[in-house]
């Protein structure tokens, strides 16, 4: 069984690691696995790259040229956009490869444009990490439904046109894709409800296989380690904070972390607890918080980040639309409850205050009850991330994630043959 994995990067990002992650582990179970990517970071041998060693400058370009389409529109900053207009002839890469299989992943980014699908080998299976490929140009809705009918009058692109962009987009996806041999992989139940309910994929076979994380790089390493290798302090609380894109992104659910932590200082926890905050969110551009705050910057090493998971209380994931949410696993692996809203993929994950804490959506008052619910017993505390680290060993390692993508290649390909 050969599987090509299709992907825009191998590790830069999320969605690039969760399916570089998934390669490494078919690997490891014995399956012949290569990826062909926009962008490759690692010294994976079984790694390709499109355009060889100028991969990275072209892909650049061609994300440039995706945007164009864009500048007839007053687009907000709710969510990311592809077009995905641009040519690239992909089939003949793909089908010197000779996989058995296809499994696509993340697209974004002008990576892979529409009309590439139908020159690929079939069948396909594509691995659903955001709302792209069901809507007009979006990644995330923001709530609006359009996707179900025919798009059009986009709230992120600021229009008022029946026929504006989204809605092209849309039915030259759905022209290109009529006669494909797909399977979808949704990430949670809840994307793959709104896949169900769209226009392109009601009638499209699909499977949920949630996101994997390997449970021996992320391992619940013991507290007083972690808090020395970062220099934090034994006896305080830490709440654990981290994304990309934090401020121009308001689906991550920043500013209802600014008010949380708003309403802990009130509720006299600014002697007992600090925030912790990792990513590109630097401390001169941030709102002022509540609580003291460090922000850490970016981790690109998964060591150093089990150890900041590990040495945090508690992880808050406050984001108003989210598809399933790898650093809630990662952080439950190393033994730290999550606080998150009720909503979307992190349902999925986290048990209410059995493993962590889901508030109601998305009243912030209770976001931050369920912080402190979380920190006020430290043994409490303790408790929730033994569960927490058993709930992602049986549910979310990445052996168990490889498992149900075998039998997911084997049942299609048994069909096909």
């Amino acid at each position: 069984m050969r599987i090509l994995h299709i992907s825009t990067s191998d590790t830069r990002g999320g969605a690039a690691r969760g399916s570089y992650w998934l390669h490494q582990a078919l690997c490891e179970a014995g399956v012949d696995s290569l990826m062909l990517v926009g962008r490759k970071y690692s010294d994976d041998e079984r790694v390709i790259p499109l355009n060889g060693v100028t991969a990275r400058v072209r892909e650049r370009v061609r994300d440039s040229l995706d945007q164009l389409p864009l500048r007839g529109y007053r687009k907000t900053d709710e969510s990311f956009w592809t077009v995905g207009w641009v040519p690239r002839g992909l089939g003949r890469s793909v089908t010197d490869l000779r996989p058995d299989l296809v499994h696509l992943h993340w697209m974004g980014g002008g990576f892979m444009p529409i009309s590439a699908l139908s020159s690929l080998p079939g069948p396909l299976v594509w691995t659903l990490r955001d709302m792209w490929a069901f809507t007009g140009g979006c990644h995330y809705t923001g709530g609006c439904t359009g996707y179900r009918t025919e798009c059009g009058r986009c709230p992120q692109l600021g229009s008022s046109r029946e026929n504006d962009l989204s809605r092209v987009m849309l039915r030259h996806k759905g022209k290109a894709w009529a006669d494909l041999n797909l399977w979808l992989v949704p990430i949670s139940n809840w994307l793959a409800d709104c896949a169900k309910r769209s226009r392109l994929f009601a009638d499209v076979p699909s499977r949920v296989i949630p996101n994997g994380v390997d449970t021996r790089r992320f391992w619940p390493i013991p507290a007083a380690e972690a808090r020395a290798a970062w220099g934090l302090a034994p006896d305080k609380r830490y709440i654990l904070f981290g994304a990309v894109g934090a401020l121009s992104d308001e689906r991550k659910g920043f500013g209802q972390l600014v008010e949380a932590a708003d309403i802990l200082a009130a509720a006299c926890w600014t002697s007992r607890a600090e925030m912790l905050v990792f990513g590109d969110l630097a401390p001169n551009l941030s709102p002022p918080l509540g609580l003291k705050t460090r922000f850490l910057g970016p981790i690109n090493d998964d060591e150093r980040l089990a150890q900041l998971y590990a040495a945090a209380d508690v992880m808050v994931v406050p984001s108003l639309q989210e598809a399933f949410g790898k650093t809630l696993i990662e952080a439950m692996a190393c033994g730290t409850p999550v606080v998150a809203f009720a909503s979307g993929g992190p349902v999925d994950i986290v048990t209410h205050r059995e493993n962590g804490y889901l508030a109601r959506p998305f009243e912030v008052a209770d976001l931050a009850h369920g912080i402190a619910w979380c920190l006020e017993s430290p043994g409490r505390t303790e408790e929730l991330g033994r569960r927490a680290r058993r709930r992602v060993e049986e549910d979310f390692d990445m052996s168990v994630v490889v498992r149900h993508y075998h039998d997911l290649y084997s049942s299609i390909l048994a069909r096909a043959a």
